[in-house]
């Protein structure tokens, strides 16, 4: 019995010792280690890629330590471009210049230049996916010009940390509606399937310097017939303002395959959101129905998901979609008492048709386009026993020949702190 208990006490010290003498031989200090933020590519001039990493300043990012960031001039960051043959292998020529060694673990946005997205970004995408740092949770985004002239016009006027504007900017179709979800592992998913395409946030830098340069010369409210642009009738750098803020984002850019193949401004993109289901609410200016040039400004909502479905008649699918929206009232410029009885429902019905219109708006760029980008296809493929069938369908070839039939129904509930509208005097 003495002779066991010693040997298991023997055991015991053995396992402490050991234990004891293990340590993390491969660990990486946090502080030895550089941190990109965004990166953006571009054709390259003399290369095939050009690749401009945003990396993080801890220091001038923490703030109160009392320590100047590198480069001074209170900078949050440290903005390099190179010209390479691939994505590791930039980063590989990076490293050799960089002090500490590039980790790309926080990188929360990837951005394409529209020029490089035109011609296909399959082998990036592909090369990114495949990379054990990079996180799925990252937003694709397209610049609308140069990826690299974006990156460096990010200059956060409310946040020091470059990291959190990224995600706050890129997460405002949450209260917005102009722009989408476009995290990687949403849009790998997309270009890769066959009942669904891509789509990614555009990007730009705002094109007006002074006020007083400010057009509608390229808003798109011209095309839908309105007599002024609207907050939705525009993408990204074109819309019409100014300031220290210059970066900007609208719209989408929609993809078929790997290829971008067209752009869908604010409003088309708020009717993408409604149609899938991933709206949530914004602010809308809705044309007075019982007043011309005069305008009913509602907080929009979707009151529940929407219903969506797909037949093939003659050969040709036909799409059905109801979507439901909860309206509150925010202003009426006209004075008139939209808040009670028949003037109620003729509003509810205005606010109704006008997201009719634009929703198949938005559905004709899709057909222009020839891309599914609203995800029709997944009802589809329900429809059928085997993965071959499906495939032999090849649904996305036949969207482009689609039918719509689109109903809205909406309820204001709320009139804001008044439950009636009166009219100003007037003394004339």
């Amino acid at each position: 019995m003495k002779r066991k208990i010693k040997s298991a006490g023997i055991g015991i010290i053995l396992v402490i010792l050991l234990t004891s003498m293990t340590g993390c031989f491969d660990a990486r200090e946090v502080d030895d280690l550089a941190y990109p933020m965004a990166i953006g590519f571009d054709k390259g001039d003399n290369n095939l890629l050009k690749m401009t990493l945003q990396l993080a300043l801890p220091v001038a990012i923490a703030g109160g330590s009392g320590e100047e960031a590198p480069g001074g001039g209170g900078k949050t960051s440290s903005i390099v471009t190179l010209e390479v043959p691939a994505i590791y292998s930039g980063l590989n020529m990076a490293n050799t210049f960089i002090s500490k060694q590039i980790n790309l673990s926080h990188v929360k946005v990837i951005v394409f230049s529209e020029e490089l997205a035109k011609e296909g970004i399959d082998k990036y995408i592909t090369a990114i996916s495949r990379g054990r740092e990079f996180r799925p949770s990252m937003f694709v985004v397209v610049a609308i010009g140069s990826a690299e002239e974006y990156v460096r016009a990010v200059e956060p006027a409310l946040e020091t940390n470059p990291a959190k504007y990224y995600e706050m900017k890129l997460r405002a179709f949450d209260y917005t509606a102009f722009t989408a979800d476009t995290r990687f592992f949403k849009f790998y998913h997309n270009i890769k399937s066959t009942s669904n395409q891509a789509y990614a946030v555009l990007a730009s830098i705002g094109q007006f310097g002074d006020s007083s340069e400010i057009s509608d010369e390229k808003s798109t409210f011209r095309e839908k017939g309105r007599e002024v642009p609207l907050e939705g009738d525009f993408i990204a750098g074109d819309m019409p303002k100014t300031g220290d803020v210059k970066a900007e984002i609208m719209g989408l850019a929609v993809f078929d395959g790997a290829k971008m193949v067209g752009v869908l401004d604010g409003a088309e993109t708020m009717a993408h959101l409604m149609v899938r289901g991933d709206f949530k609410y914004s602010f809308s200016t809705i044309p007075d129905p019982m007043k011309d040039g005069y305008f009913v400004l509602l907080g929009i909502g979707q009151g529940r998901a929407p219903k969506r479905k797909v037949e093939m008649v003659n050969g040709v699918p036909n799409i059905t979609v109801d979507v439901f929206l909860e309206g509150n009232i925010q202003s009426i410029q006209s004075g008139i008492n939209y808040e009670e009885g028949e003037n109620l429902k003729i509003l509810e019905k205005a606010v109704a048709e006008f997201f009719e219109k634009e929703i198949m708006r938005y559905f004709d760029k899709t057909l222009e386009y020839g891309v599914d980008v609203a995800g029709f296809g997944q009802l589809m493929k329900s429809k059928f026993i085997t993965w071959d069938e499906w495939e032999s369908f090849d649904w996305l070839s036949r969207y482009k020949d689609s039918g719509f039939n689109v109903n809205v129904d909406v309820i204001i509930r709320r009139p804001g702190l008044m439950v009636r509208t009166v009219s100003f005097p007037d003394s004339n």
